[in-house]
């Protein structure tokens, strides 16, 4: 919308340079009519559901998830036999030395079939049967360990969703930046066209200058040029929005908020130490570092403890074996093995296992060491955060009142015009200083909101739990 104050009736010289305008802001209003009859409508709201929906980001967060139960679900199996069930057969010619040492042509079959779990060896017969063989330190540690990493899975499931969300926000308030800015530069456009008519009228009549015609020519073609870069930025912040909702890239998006608002999320009255003690409790980062440090606790004493916890092998199988010399079976007959064996393994003379908890305790340190580099992190991210809502809404009635003055000014400007005291160029500066106020206050807005969405997001709160946004 264009908005123009006239004093008085116009004169005749300027009737025709108001219907010029008119006529230019039906033009852009029917352009801009038909834009948004191929938009997709969308508020806040409803973009951060679909990113919790559609993103991938998200979804792949889930997957890992999905991955680390299931790394849970078989460390606690770890001590259960692995069931086979079916049959076997040998057939051996030629030399065959006996445990004696002497060695003759033999000529024999052998053939077994049964049920159990495992596979047992019976010389160089593999049998179907049951078998054990259990390093018990790792059937203690792995499940703590897996537990751990479920635990950071999970953790880090909340960060990326966390994050994603407020990346939502911003880019949706980015997106009303920039349909507020065409607006803008659609309203500044109509006035350059009007101030153009009129300056080209006066120099036309001699009541003014070629010179200021030229000037104000140029001034509508670089609004003319300014007009289409606003354009362009709401199709490409559109572009941003939607691919991060896993939208058709070709759809126009068209956000809810016609104007910029400021919009409260983050109570103003909470103290800098409260928000980031808040953080530090509640964001998932806190979690997901903490249960990696756990992690690699359990790691560590895996290392070291490990080698001094045994290892059990048992076995069993039940079935029927066959055995003859030459090429058939013969006849069949019940056979059961037992076995069972507990040792101790020292890796590579006990060296490999000391230098493997030198590696152990490392990893654990440095696990430590992101957990404390993450929660300076955190308290950076929300000091950040609060110092750009302090400042920015500063800057909001800074904006306001300078938007105030230049609407003042540009009235004034125009009041002198139609009273025949001053000429239409001197309208120039007032309109290209209402037209920079104006975008001012429009980044001090939309920065504000921005702001508040990622203090929120710093405190640990994704933005879809955002409470109703008080403008």
């Amino acid at each position: 919308m264009i908005y123009l104050r006239w004093v008085r009736e116009p004169s005749s010289l300027t009737r025709g340079a108001l219907a010029l305008a008119l006529a230019a802001c039906g033009a852009l209003a029917h352009t801009g009519a038909a834009a948004a009859e191929d938009a997709f409508p969308i508020d806040l709201p409803t973009a951060l559901r679909l990113a919790k929906a559609q993103n991938y980001a998200i979804a792949l967060a889930g997957e890992r998830i999905a991955e680390a139960q299931a790394r849970l679900e078989h460390a606690k199996v770890m001590l259960l036999p692995t069931l086979t069930v079916g049959a076997s057969y040998q057939r051996q010619d030629g030399q065959l030395q006996a445990t004696g040492g002497e060695a003759g042509d033999v000529d024999r079959t052998a053939g077994f079939s049964g049920l159990g779990a495992g596979a047992v060896g019976s010389g160089t017969t593999r049998i179907p049967g049951l078998a054990i063989s259990a390093d018990l330190g790792a059937a203690y540690f792995e499940p703590l360990a897996a537990k751990q990493y479920a635990r950071a899975a999970k953790a880090a499931s909340r960060v990326e969703t966390n994050a994603i969300l407020r990346d939502v926000a911003v880019l949706y308030y980015e997106l009303v930046r920039a349909k507020a800015a065409l607006a803008i530069a659609e309203e500044v456009r109509a006035r350059a066209q009007d101030l153009a008519t009129l300056t080209r009228r006066f120099s036309e009549t001699g009541q003014g200058l070629a010179s200021d015609a030229e000037r104000a020519a140029v001034e509508l073609l670089l609004r003319d040029s300014a007009l289409v870069e606003a354009r362009e930025a709401l199709h490409i912040q559109s572009i941003h929005l939607a691919e991060l909702l896993h939208l058709d890239a070709q759809i126009q998006l068209d956000p809810a908020d016609a104007a910029a608002v400021p919009v409260q999320v983050v109570s103003p009255d909470r103290e800098l130490n409260d928000l980031v003690q808040t953080a530090l409790r509640n964001h998932p980062t806190t979690e997901q570092r903490q249960a990696m440090a756990d992690l690699a606790e359990h790691r560590l004493r895996q290392a070291k403890y490990g080698p001094f916890i045994p290892s059990v092998a048992l076995t069993f199988s039940a079935g029927s074996f066959s055995g003859e010399s030459g090429p058939s079976l013969g006849d069949s007959g019940g056979r059961h093995e037992y076995g069972a064996m507990l040792y101790w393994q020292l890796d590579n003379l006990g060296f490999g296992d000391r230098a493997r908890t030198r590696q152990r305790r490392s990893e654990f340190r440095r696990a430590e060491l992101e957990r404390a580099k993450a929660a300076d992190r955190l308290a950076a991210e929300v000091t950040q955060a609060h110092a750009q809502v302090a400042a920015r809404e500063k800057r909001i009635a800074l904006g306001k009142a300078a938007v105030e003055r230049a609407l003042r000014s540009y009235d004034l400007n125009w009041t002198r015009i139609y009273e025949i005291q001053g000429l239409p160029i001197e309208a120039l500066q007032a309109s290209q200083s209402l037209a920079a106020t104006r975008m001012l206050y429009l980044d001090s807005v939309i920065e504000y909101n921005q702001a508040q969405f990622r203090l929120f997001a710093a405190l640990g709160e994704p933005a879809g739990a955002a409470p109703a946004p008080r403008h």
